[in-house]
This record gives structure tokens, C-alpha cells and sequence, in this order.
């Protein structure tokens, strides 16, 4: 079978609600631990702008018990559930020979391991660190903020040398919507969101890019 080319050089992607079916992975060890109401007002107090991304990831990791693991939280990140078309679709993103990546504010550790499993050539996301032994340390490590998504994807583009306009991006919730509009074309998976804005391809299912593309 023939592929047709495309312009596009890279397709970017959000992780939690966009390739995976679940929400936050963040929200997910929050209601292992029984500690979401520490998130939900953290998130409320971020979104108010009263505390900025770094303290809001403090605060997360603070809510959970002392001595966590890393094995421990990879245990929680491992029931995740990739979308059910993602795979085809980036089969034929790599056929086209257009580069794929994760941009999340999500954590590291499953974002790197979903791009194993399906062949992403990068990730870019937030992380969690720990001691020699293994044991989760107090502060995380920020990468990606949720509202400047931009911002990272930004970083991460210039790092691989691909202009924005010969990219685009798919995300799922308003925090993705400067990441959306700072590529080439920006996707929303409409299961969760409709934003009127015209710069904004809505579509139901992630093989729907391929009709814009």
C-alpha cells in the first residue's frame, strides 16, 4: 500500500485523556493513597493562581505516606489503559515518517513507558524523584506546566530542530489549548471539550487527524 507524504514532520500528544483512556496520573496515586482532596484543592488553588505549578506538585507529594517507593508508584501507574485506536494510529504516523511525542504534565515514569509500548520517538513530562534507595524525595521535577504546555513544547522543539508550523498537537482538556494553538494544527478529542475557537480542530477519535493531514 501506497502512504501518502505529508508536511507535517512531528505529531505531538497529550498522555492522560488523550492516548490513555484515564484521567491524571497524578489523580490516579492520589486515590490509591485516599489523598484527593489534598489534589482537588491544590488544583483549585492553582487554577486561581494563588500557587504556582512547582508548589502544587509539592503540596501532591507532601499528601502521600512517608517512605513510598518508586516500584510502589510504578505498581499504581500500571494500570493504566492506552486508547484503543492509539496504536494504529501511530503505526501509520511512523509509516508516514512523520516523529511522534508525548508533551504531559503528567509523570515521567509511565509517560516513558507508554512511549515504549507504542513506538513514540520522545516524551516530554514531569517528574518524581528518589533517593538511592529508591525512595520517593519531597519535591518533584517540573517540566511541563499544565498551562504553558506551550512553553515546554516549545523547549522540547528546538531541542530536535522542528519548526511549530511542521507540527501538530492533540490534546483533550482546556489546559492543552496554548500547546494546541502553538503548532501547525491543534486537535481536541471533543469526548470531554468543545472550545470555540477556530484555530481548534475538533474531532471524536485520534485517527480523525489523518483526514487534515
Amino acid at each position: 500500500m501506497k502512504v501518502r507524504k505529508s508536511s507535517v514532520r512531528l505529531a505531538a500528544f497529550d498522555l492522560d485523556g488523550t492516548v490513555l483512556e484515564h484521567d491524571s496520573s497524578w489523580v490516579a496515586i492520589h486515590r490509591k493513597f485516599g489523598t484527593e482532596h489534598v489534589g482537588a484543592a491544590s488544583l483549585r488553588l492553582y487554577t486561581e493562581g494563588k500557587i504556582g505549578y512547582r508548589e502544587f506538585m509539592r503540596r501532591d507529594i507532601a499528601s502521600w505516606p512517608k517512605g513510598v517507593t518508586r516500584d510502589e508508584i510504578a505498581e499504581i501507574l500500571a494500570g493504566y489503559k492506552i486508547r484503543r485506536e492509539a496504536p494504529r494510529v501511530f503505526d501509520e504516523l511512523g509509516e508516514r515518517g512523520i516523529e511522534t511525542a508525548l508533551v504531559t504534565s503528567g509523570i515521567d515514569i509511565l509517560a516513558k513507558e507508554v512511549a515504549e509500548k507504542l513506538g513514540i520517538d520522545h516524551w516530554v513530562a514531569n517528574g518524581l524523584k528518589f533517593d538511592r534507595n529508591g525512595v520517593l524525595m519531597s519535591e518533584g521535577v517540573g517540566r511541563v506546566d499544565p498551562k504553558r504546555k506551550d512553553l515546554a513544547y516549545a523547549r522540547f522543539l528546538s531541542k530536535i530542530g522542528v519548526p511549530p508550523k511542521e507540527t501538530i498537537a492533540v490534546g483533550d482538556t482546556i489546559y492543552d489549548l496554548a500547546f494546541l494553538k502553538s503548532a501547525g494544527k491543534g486537535f481536541m478529542l471533543a469526548h470531554t471539550t468543545r472550545v470555540p475557537d477556530p484555530e481548534i480542530i475538533h474531532i471524536d477519535k485520534l485517527s480523525e487527524i489523518f483526514d487534515h493531514i
